[in-house]
């Protein structure tokens, strides 16, 4: 008898050994994914998010991956299609992500942008009108900053035709006005500030285009809802340290306040950006 009862309680701890990586593996958490629009090159993009992505999971409680990607339209295939539970997207994108899948913007630095066009200070060129015909270089057709300018361009007072020269980063636009290869070139005023510090002696603005908000982290609407809200709050708590401003710096999250649909980003309803592909 106690040969078989020592058996049997063998057996009984051998059975509990073996549920329990079944138990743990039925207990992991579900890995959130956070988009990053490739507004920078992944190695660097991967090196500003990560440590924001690890504090929220750490404040959260919850598994966030960061997903970086080499092209645009990689990522505007996957936000489009819903694959990302939270995004961080150029308000175009973004507005475009809410069309196709209701994604709900969370947070926003409350610092605006807004688009510039300019060329060189020896230019013959003060006013945009006077670029009719002429060729204006863009980062990209669906970067922010060439959406904004080339609607207010194509809209605005003294709508005009023009020649676009895309040239894959604000440094490149500039030295294409610079070198004479495109008569004027366009971007956003924080990026003319962040890339061409050196450079903005030998420019002169000719316009400006309204400010708009700037890119918003956002949540599928899949994510439960009160994910949704503790992240907003997660994201405002960091700007109450050094550190957590320093982050959000980073991530271009600075100032972070609540974001909200209608009074940030309906505006893009009024803009034809399939119009902007090429």
């Amino acid at each position: 008898m106690p040969f078989r009862i020592s058996h049997c309680y063998c057996i009984v701890i051998l059975l509990l050994l073996f549920a329990l990586p079944v138990s743990a593996i039925a207990a992991e958490p579900r890995t959130n994914t956070l988009a990053v629009v490739p507004n920078l090159p992944a190695v660097t993009l991967h090196k500003n998010w990560t440590p924001f992505v690890e504090e929220l999971s750490r404040e959260l409680g919850v598994k966030i991956e960061l997903k970086l990607y080499e092209k645009i339209n990689s990522f505007l295939d996957e936000t489009n299609a819903g694959a990302a539970d939270f995004i961080y997207s150029a308000p175009n994108m973004f507005f475009l992500a809410h069309q196709k899948q209701k994604y709900i913007p969370l947070v926003r630095s409350s610092e605006t942008i807004r688009g510039l066009v300019f060329v060189r200070k020896d230019s013959p060129y003060i006013k945009v009108s006077e670029l009719r015909g002429k060729t204006i270089a863009f980062v990209g057709p669906k970067n922010i900053c060439s959406v904004i300018t080339r609607h207010s361009i194509l809209t605005g007072q003294g709508a005009i035709d023009y020649n676009a020269f895309f040239s894959g980063s604000t440094i490149n636009v500039a030295k294409s006005v610079l070198l004479g290869k495109a008569d004027a070139g366009a971007t956003l005023d924080t990026s003319m500030l962040t890339d061409l510090p050196e450079m903005l002696n030998e420019f002169r603005i000719i316009l400006e285009t309204e400010k708009i908000a700037p890119h918003p982290l956002a949540a599928h609407p899949r994510v439960p809802k009160k994910l949704q809200e503790a992240m907003t709050a997660a994201v405002l708590a960091m700007d109450k340290s050094d550190r957590g401003r320093r982050m959000l710096q980073t991530v271009k999250l600075s100032k972070p306040i609540k974001a909200d649909f209608k009074r940030d980003y309906a505006f893009f309803g009024s803009i034809d950006l399939g119009g902007f592909d090429k």
